[in-house]
């Protein structure tokens, strides 16, 4: 649902320049944070969880038109350096095959990284207050939450036709200044259906970190430390 769907030539060229400038500088960030890396085991990984990413992306839900990221999954088996260059991987990838512009690509990364930063933060930050699943799924319907709230901001910033963000690719929008209720109208709407396809996700990266956790729990370190209660005396 954070992903826009803006073709080139519709924002602003400072925003999107912006968008470009912002999102080199976090990617310049976490490669550098990577340096001692374990390349043979966290790059398949890497590989992996994007594809991943990109079929769920590439799908729709309808009516609601709401695509599942799996962000904070991403962020959960990844960290936060990596889940942030495997959203950035799979927007561009998404922007060559049509699913938004090239120009696009730097505001959608920071979208969608944030997404699995906060998602990781916010996991790792839970402790042992709720079982995995629960723990998962209430940290991406937060997660999802304040990343729409971003969206509805770079919108808001932009003064574009509102419809041109989530059906530019569908239709020949021109970059005219929107009226501020259309802004409103907008972010009620995005936020309404918004909240169904949140809760769908949050079932799903509920599901898959709870399996993951139960077969392949070493993927997720000490973000499960505390999971389970010591047992009483």
């Amino acid at each position: 649902m954070t992903h826009m769907h803006i073709p080139d030539g519709i924002l602003p060229v400072w925003l999107w320049l912006s968008g470009l400038f912002l999102m080199a500088l976090a990617l310049s960030v976490c490669l550098f944070s990577l340096r001692s890396m374990d390349a043979k085991k966290k790059i398949p990984l890497l590989g992996a969880v994007s594809a991943v990413m990109l079929v769920s992306m590439s799908l729709e839900i309808l009516p609601i038109a709401y695509h599942i990221n799996l962000s904070v999954v991403a962020g959960i088996l990844l960290g936060p350096a990596l889940g942030f260059i495997s959203a950035f991987i799979t927007n561009l990838i998404l922007a060559l095959m049509g699913h938004g512009g090239i120009t696009v690509v730097g505001l959608n990364t920071l979208l969608l990284g944030s997404e699995t930063v906060l998602g990781h933060t916010l996991f790792s930050l839970m402790g042992q207050r709720l079982p995995v699943f629960w723990r998962a799924a209430v940290v991406t319907v937060l997660t999802l939450f304040t990343t729409t709230l971003l969206l509805i901001g770079i919108v808001s910033v932009s003064h574009i036709d509102v419809d041109a963000v989530l059906h530019g690719h569908e239709k020949g929008v021109h970059a005219e200044a929107a009226p501020d209720p259309a802004i409103s109208t907008f972010a009620i709407v995005v936020l309404s259906l918004g909240s169904i396809g949140w809760l769908i996700e949050a079932a799903v990266t509920g599901a898959v970190v709870k399996f993951v956790a139960q077969v392949k729990p070493d993927l997720l370190k000490h973000r499960l430390h505390g999971r389970q209660r010591s047992p009483g005396p």
